[in-house]
C-alpha cells in the first residue's frame, strides 16, 4: 500500500516498523563488523571458524532486514563512523594471534550480552509493530544467543 493512501494509523505504525528495522540493521552491522575486525586479528583454528561462522548469521540478518526496508522504500542506517572507529581500536589494542581464544571469547561474550540486552529493550520497546517484523528482532536475538553459547566452549581452553 503507497503511504499517500494510508490511515494516519498505518502511517505511524509503518514509521514504528521503519524504525525498528533501521535499529536492528544497525545492531547487526555493529555486531558483524566487530567479529569481522575480530576475525582479522586472529590466526587460524577452531575460534576463527566459529567466528567466521557468527559472521555469516550476522550478514543473513542484516541482508534479511535489509530486503524489509527495501520493500517499504527506505535505507538501513549505518553504524556511525566514530562507533566503529572505536570498537576497531579496542579490538586493535587487544587481540592479535597471540591472545588466548578464552580472552577473545570472553570479548565476544561480552559485547554481544550487551547486544542482546538492546535487542530485548527494542522488542520491549517496539511491542506494538507487525509480528512479522518484531519476528525479525527474536530472529537476531537468537543468532545473538547461539553467538554467546558457541564462544562459551572457548572459556576453558
Amino acid at each position: 500500500m503507497e503511504k499517500q493512501n494510508m490511515t494516519e494509523e498505518q502511517k505511524v505504525a509503518m514509521d514504528r516498523e521503519i524504525e525498528f528495522l533501521k535499529q536492528l540493521h544497525q545492531a547487526a552491522q555493529m555486531g558483524r563488523d566487530t567479529l569481522e575486525h575480530v576475525n582479522n586479528n586472529i590466526g587460524p583454528g577452531e575460534l576463527r571458524k566459529a567466528v567466521e561462522k557468527d559472521i555469516f548469521d550476522y550478514s543473513d540478518v542484516c541482508a534479511e532486514i535489509t530486503r524489509k526496508l527495501d520493500q517499504r522504500d527506505c535505507e538501513p542506517k549505518s553504524v556511525g563512523k566514530f562507533s566503529k572507529m572505536m570498537a576497531s581500536m579496542m579490538i586493535d589494542m587487544k587481540v592479535n594471534e597471540d591472545t588466548p581464544d578464552s580472552e577473545i571469547a570472553k570479548m565476544i561474550i561480552d559485547g554481544t550480552t550487551k547486544g542482546i540486552t538492546e535487542c530485548t529493550s527494542k522488542l520491549s520497546d517496539f511491542n506494538d509493530i507487525d509480528s512479522d517484523i518484531k519476528n525479525l528482532g527474536y530472529r537476531f536475538l537468537y543468532v545473538q544467543q547461539k553467538n554467546v553459547d558457541e564462544m562459551r566452549r572457548f572459556l576453558h581452553n
